[in-house]
C-alpha cells in the first residue's frame, strides 16, 4: 500500500505539471500566474516524493493541492489573454527606461546602504558587538540562534526595516540587473542586492530570508521581461549564468546551517550527515508534514496526533492583519507546535500554506479561496498587460511570486514585514512614475 499511495501521489503531482503545460498552450507564455503557480507545486511535491520514494504518503493530500491548482488556475478564465498580449506587444520597447533611471539607481543603493545599517543596529540590541561579527561570525551566529529559539530576541524596529528594506533592494535589484549594459554591472548588482538576506542567512543562522530574496529579485527581472515583451521565463539556457549565482547562494547556505553548532563538530562525517538531514529536512520535510496532517484530519492513521482546532476564520493565513486588530491568540515559534520526524531522514515542522487554510476555511472554502485568489492575482496581470506604466499591479506581481514560493511554507501573508514591503513599493514606483514622465 505504501507503493500504491506514493504511485497515486506522484500521479497527482505529474497532473499539476500537466496542468501548467495545458494553461501554457491556451495562453501562450509560462509567464502567467497558473502556470507559475503549477509549476511550483509540481516541483514542491514530485521532487520530495521521488527523492524520499520510501516515506509513506497520504496521496489525497496531493489530490487537494491538485484540486487548489485548478481552483487557482480557474481564476484565469473571465479574462480574454488573447487581447492582453497583443496589446503588452504593442506598448513594449521603450516601457524599460522606467526601471533604468537616476531615480531608482539612487534608490537601491540607500536602501542597501539602509539595510545595512538596521541590520548592524539590530544586532547590536541582540547583544552581539560588530567585534563579533567580524572575527568571530559562527559564535555570534549561534547565539543569534539561541536567542530566536528561546524566544529571547529583542523585538526592535531595526531587525523589522532590515527584513523590509532587504526585500525592496532585490526588487529594484531585478530591475536594474536587466537592464544593465555590461556582464561586471550585473554582478555588482547583484551582490549589492543580495548582501542583507546574505548576511541575515549568515549572522542570524536564518534561511528564509536569501531564497524569498532569490524569488523577489526574479520578480523584478520578469516584471522587465514582461514589459519588453519577452514573455518566456529565461531569455536563453546557459548553465553558466546559473551556476554563477547558484554556488555562491549554496555556500552561503551551507553556512547558515553550519553556524547553528555544526562548526564546533570535528567530526568531517558527521558534519556532512547532519548537512544532508538539515537540507532534507527544510527541502523535502514539507509535503510529508501536511500529508501526514492531513491524514489525521480526515480520520485515517497518522504519525502524529494533533491539536485539534475549531475553525479559525483566516487567523493562519492572515496572521499579521489579525494581530493589528488586536488578536492575541498564541503562536508558537515557527506557527505549529508538532514536529514529523521519520527514522533519520527528517524532522521538520513547516505544514505548508495548506493547513492553515483547511483550518481557517476548511476543505470547500479552501477552494473557494484558491479560486478568489486566482482571480485577483490574474486580474492584477491582465491590468500588468494593459497598462504602458503600471504600479499597483507591479507591485502584486512582484509579492505574487513571493506569495507563491512560501506556500510551501506557510502562509507570506502572516508576516508584517511583507505589507510594509508591498505598500513601499508602491510608492517607490508611483514616485518613479512621476520622475520618468518629469524627465522626458
Amino acid at each position: 500500500m505504501v507503493i500504491i499511495n506514493k504511485i497515486i501521489a506522484l500521479i497527482f503531482s505529474i497532473s499539476i505539471l500537466g496542468l501548467s503545460f495545458l494553461i501554457r498552450k491556451i495562453v501562450g507564455t509560462w509567464i502567467f500566474p497558473a502556470c507559475i503557480f503549477s509549476l511550483f507545486w509540481f516541483a514542491f511535491t514530485f521532487i520530495p516524493l521521488l527523492c524520499l520514494f520510501s516515506v509513506p504518503v497520504e496521496p489525497m493530500s496531493i489530490g487537494f493541492i491538485l484540486v487548489c491548482n485548478v481552483a487557482f488556475s480557474l481564476g484565469s478564465l473571465p479574462f480574454d489573454w488573447k487581447l492582453a498580449l497583443n496589446k503588452n506587444i504593442t506598448k513594449s520597447g521603450s516601457v524599460n527606461k522606467i526601471y533604468n533611471n537616476m531615480f531608482l539607481k539612487t534608490i537601491f543603493y540607500l536602501i542597501m546602504i539602509l539595510s545595512s545599517i538596521f541590520l548592524v543596529l539590530n544586532s547590536l540590541i541582540q547583544g552581539i558587538t560588530i567585534y563579533d561579527l567580524i572575527f568571530n561570525l559562527f559564535g555570534s551566529a549561534a547565539k543569534y540562534a539561541d536567542l530566536r529559539y528561546s524566544e529571547q530576541i529583542k523585538i526592535n524596529i531595526y531587525g523589522q526595516l532590515s527584513l523590509v528594506f532587504s526585500y525592496l533592494g532585490v526588487v529594484i535589484g531585478g530591475f536594474l540587473f536587466f537592464n544593465a549594459d555590461t556582464k561586471s554591472r550585473r554582478v555588482i548588482i547583484a551582490i549589492l542586492a543580495f548582501l542583507p538576506s546574505a548576511f541575515i542567512a549568515i549572522t542570524q543562522s536564518a534561511k528564509g530570508s536569501l531564497p524569498l530574496s532569490i524569488v523577489l529579485f526574479y520578480a523584478g527581472v520578469l516584471i522587465c521581461r514582461i514589459s519588453d515583451n519577452k514573455i518566456n521565463i529565461l531569455e536563453k539556457f546557459s548553465i553558466k549564468p546559473i551556476l554563477f549565482y547558484a554556488v555562491p547562494t549554496g555556500i552561503i547556505l551551507i553556512i547558515s546551517f553550519i553556524t547553528r553548532g555544526l562548526y564546533e563538530i570535528g567530526d568531517l562525517g558527521f558534519v556532512l550527515e547532519k548537512l544532508k538531514y538539515n537540507f532534507t529536512s527544510y527541502s523535502f520535510g514539507h509535503i510529508y508534514a501536511f500529508s501526514d496532517w492531513f491524514s489525521f484530519r480526515i480520520g485515517d492513521s497518522s504519525f502524529l496526533n494533533y491539536n485539534e482546532e475549531n475553525t479559525s476564520y483566516g487567523f493562519y493565513t492572515f496572521m499579521a492583519l489579525y494581530r493589528l486588530f488586536g488578536s492575541d491568540k498564541f503562536v508558537p515559534i515557527g506557527v505549529y507546535e508538532e514536529y514529523l520526524k521519520y527514522n533519520d531522514l527528517f524532522t521538520t515542522n513547516i505544514f505548508t500554506m495548506f493547513r492553515g487554510l483547511l483550518l481557517d476555511f476548511g476543505g470547500v472554502g479552501s477552494i473557494i479561496y484558491m479560486y478568489i485568489t486566482g482571480v485577483l492575482f490574474h486580474l492584477s496581470f491582465y491590468v500588468l498587460l494593459f497598462n504602458k506604466k503600471p504600479v499597483l499591479v507591479v507591485a502584486i506581481f512582484v509579492f505574487m511570486l513571493g506569495y507563491i514560493y512560501s506556500s510551501f511554507l506557510i502562509s507570506v501573508l502572516m508576516w508584517n514585514s511583507i505589507y510594509i514591503s508591498f505598500v513601499l513599493l508602491w510608492a517607490i514606483l508611483s514616485i518613479n512614475n512621476l520622475f520618468y514622465s518629469y524627465t522626458q
